[in-house]
């Protein structure tokens, strides 16, 4: 979340459409991190956009298809994905929809491979975890790949367990 919120501290988006919102933890993270931008959250989930706008009514909370934003092109600012495109099948058809609703910025997080996978495998071994869905396994020359399919790709980082790029939209 720290490196996210420096990427839109940078940035200050006016607008920001966060795709796969779930309960509304990102956003909650954002805030306590300074960042003031309009937020939009979007979930398949209508139990998590209930406890989102529960907690958060100051955001916009929607439930959405991610392959089918009802939205105009180049609606938000910055379009945030978080945690969301490895559980998703055909996740192309998700990249391509966040980045024409983006009018500049795509900032997306997923798992770093082959490491998440085996920590999970660990702790579903030992009985401490549970198998968290996933059904894209991106490693970071797979996810640079897949990501600058949506435009110039201007940042790349990766933490102990995650990945976060900055790209820029064409």
């Amino acid at each position: 979340l720290d490196r996210m919120a420096a990427q839109l501290q940078r940035l200050r988006p006016a607008r920001v459409l966060d795709a796969g919102c779930g309960e509304g933890y990102v956003y909650r993270g954002m805030r306590d991190r300074g960042v003031s931008a309009a937020w939009t959250g979007l979930d398949l989930s209508p139990g998590a956009i209930a406890f989102a706008a529960a907690r958060h009514p100051d955001a916009q909370w929607e439930t959405a298809d991610l392959r089918r934003i009802a939205r105009p092109d180049r609606s938000a600012d910055l379009v945030l994905c978080s945690q969301v495109l490895e559980h998703i099948p055909q996740p192309e058809q998700v990249r391509d929809e966040l980045a024409r609703v983006s009018a500049r910025w795509l900032l997306v997080s997923v798992p770093l491979e082959p490491l998440f996978r085996s920590i999970c495998a660990l702790t579903v071994a030992v009985g401490v975890g549970q198998d968290p869905g996933h059904v894209n396994f991106w490693t970071p020359r797979r996810f640079r790949s897949f990501i600058e399919a949506a435009g110039t790709l201007r940042h790349w980082e990766r933490t102990s367990v995650y990945q976060i790029a900055l790209v820029e939209r064409r």
